[in-house]
């Protein structure tokens, strides 16, 4: 998955109307709410990519899009999975995927790159090029001897065991669990920005209340036909590589089987972000009497190199990145899978 759709930047998150029958009638209704024009309605229905990038406030991104794959929603659905996991060396370069409760071997590839572990070697509370949190700072810098040979080894061992305690803590505590960034002057808490994300996207809550119920009360409910997957991903983004850990969810409706969802609800990210949530729904359709399969995916998030002087220009360049990098990875999604 691209860096703009895993860890992914971006007011509503995709779900679409239960009491609905038509699968492109529902897509066409979503796509119209989300101000999609007619001719990129035609586009859609004749089987291209189509993505609209929005920002909603001045650190905040939405990205809609979609495509029509001639392939089953099944098929489709591993292969989203998959996709999410591949690293290709360039945009994804490394993945792993955390046990309940996760361990030490589920990190065995992580690391910062030698421009992080610089940086935190000079982070305090307030002042970091690297997101923390405060006492995260604070312990690093104590048990570090930054002039040993091996101190690029022992930041990484220290990433390392942060994140199995991270994970844990999220796994046992949910949201009560959840950072609060202090690289900057003024302190974020990613269980605020959360709520706010989760707490603006209306259809979310009109359409999938028991999906938006586990992620709000998770550990504590439980979902018929849910399945969670925690993992961490680095990835490039040309300038700094972020390292991500994600809580996923994947959602097939007991009462529905013509449709599933993929849920990405970012937990930590090293740099940018402050608060991404991301759903990718699939829906079982036919053409010419043959599966098919209605990928619609919607992202948004939060983050602080959207902000600042400069912030109209970054804004700018976001937000077409966004939608660029959405056609690419649904593009590339659908001629994969109906090669």
């Amino acid at each position: 998955m691209t860096r703009f759709l895993t860890a992914s930047v971006c007011a509503a998150l995709l779900s679409i109307p239960q009491a609905a029958l038509d699968p492109r009638r529902e897509v066409h209704d979503y796509l119209t709410k989300n101000k999609f024009t007619a001719e990129e309605l035609a586009s859609f229905d004749a089987g291209d990519v189509v993505a609209r990038a929005t920002v909603l406030k001045s650190a905040e991104i939405l990205v809609v899009s979609a495509v029509k794959i001639l392939i089953s929603r099944d098929r489709v659905l591993d292969f989203y999975g998959r996709v999410i996991s591949y690293v290709d060396g360039t945009v994804t370069l490394a993945f792993g995927r955390f046990s309940t409760p996760p361990a030490l071997d589920d990190v065995r590839d992580l690391t910062f790159d030698p421009g992080d572990v610089s940086d935190l070697r000079s982070c305090k509370p307030g002042k970091c090029d690297v997101k923390l949190g405060g006492a995260g700072i604070q312990t690093l810098q104590k048990s570090i001897d930054w002039s040993a040979p091996d101190a690029a080894d022992r930041v990484n061992a220290f990433v390392r065991k942060a994140a199995v305690d991270y994970v844990a803590a999220y796994q046992s505590q949910g949201d009560a669990g959840l950072v609060t960034y202090n690289d900057r002057s003024q302190p974020v808490s990613l269980q605020q920005q959360w709520r706010d994300i989760i707490g603006g996207a209306a259809y979310f809550h009109q359409y999938e209340p028991a999906l938006k119920a586990y992620l709000e009360q998770y550990p504590r409910g439980s979902l018929a036909g849910g399945r969670d997957v925690f993992y961490w991903v680095k990835e490039n983004y040309g300038y700094k590589p972020v390292v991500s850990i994600v809580h996923g969810v994947v959602y097939q409706p007991p009462s529905r089987g013509d449709r599933a969802f993929a849920v990405q609800k970012q937990i930590y990210a090293s740099h940018y972000f402050e608060g991404s949530l991301a759903m990718a729904t699939l829906l079982s359709a036919t053409e010419n009497g043959a599966p098919a399969t209605y990928l619609v995916y919607a992202n948004r998030s939060r983050g602080d190199v959207l902000r600042g002087s400069f912030g109209g220009l970054r804004r700018n360049v976001a937000q077409s990145q966004a939608r660029q990098a959405a056609e690419e990875t649904l593009g590339s999604i659908k001629r994969q899978l109906e090669q």
